[in-house]
């Protein structure tokens, strides 16, 4: 199921509509927390309309995740292996699973600099266990659209593209640093959204065409400048090659010759005669 993909431990989770259903947005993530055990009690949103365009609503929001966080822990996450349950003991606050309104929506009343503060101020909060954001960029007005979503983008930790009714992509970024990206195809039924794996543009069920014996024995092209192999010549002259090293000469007897110049002294007294040693 779609849920057990997008309710991960990823805090920041941004879906890219290409298909123009922002009005399903708010409904459609609320059922995939459900699916993942959520409750109604986990489930923080913003209010929608003229309501946007003053702070103090956004104020309103991290307060109230915060006081009621600290005045009871929300139900347990079954999607989540750190979370506590209710009645176990543990006493670990979950945090709450905020839905923002659509982007074009929060666009229309709020600054994307106050937009991306916002965001942060979500994801550094230790009251807010996940973030979901709508984005449908046909309904973007703004002039510097593209660079605004690609700010949510870098922004999110798990990137949700819906690219057609039967073709999806998943965009994930662990904390190490490590990102992966795959693909999927989905099919919507009354009760659930099922989505398989793609490998390589295949179904997960039809694996890639396996190589031959006889193609994986295929000599180079003879257009490569790289060979290892050598032919029967080429051994021939490699074996009655001499390198340096194994060339010796054979030991002759010889007279040291040496012819004195006009120079020379010879003196056959005893040179330290004046010493009188």
């Amino acid at each position: 199921m779609l849920s057990n993909l997008l309710v991960t431990k990823q805090k920041v989770v941004l879906v890219i509509d290409e298909l123009n259903r922002e009005r399903i947005a708010p409904k459609f993530i609320g059922s995939l927390l459900h699916e993942q055990g959520q409750g109604a009690e986990t489930i923080k949103t913003l209010p929608t309309g003229i309501s946007l365009k003053h702070v103090a609503t956004f104020e309103a929001l991290i307060a109230e995740c915060a006081n009621q966080n600290n005045n009871n822990t929300p139900a347990g996450e079954t999607g989540d292996l750190d979370a506590g349950t209710p009645g176990s003991g543990s006493g670990k606050p979950t945090g709450f699973n905020v839905i923002l309104p659509t982007l074009a929506d929060l666009l229309c009343y709020q600054s994307p600099a106050f937009i991306f503060g916002f965001l942060n101020r979500l994801r550094r909060s230790e009251h807010v266990r996940r973030v979901f954001l709508w984005a449908s960029p046909q309904h973007l007005q703004h002039p510097h659209a593209d660079y605004i979503l690609a700010g949510c983008e870098y922004l999110a930790e798990l990137v949700l593209r819906l690219e057609t009714d039967k073709l999806l992509s998943l965009i994930s970024r662990k904390p190490g640093g490590g990102v992966t990206n795959r693909r999927f195809a989905c099919q919507v039924s009354k009760t659930q959204f099922q989505v398989t794996p793609l490998d390589e543009g295949l179904p997960a069920g039809v694996s890639p065409k396996q190589p031959t014996p006889e193609a994986e024995q295929t000599p180079e092209p003879a257009s490569s400048t790289f060979k290892i192999e050598l032919d029967e010549d080429e051994m021939v002259a490699r074996n009655a090659l001499t390198l340096p090293y194994e060339r010796t000469s054979e030991p002759t007897e010889g007279n040291i010759i040496y012819t004195p110049d006009a120079d020379d002294d010879f003196d056959e007294e005893d040179p330290d005669e004046d010493l009188c040693i």
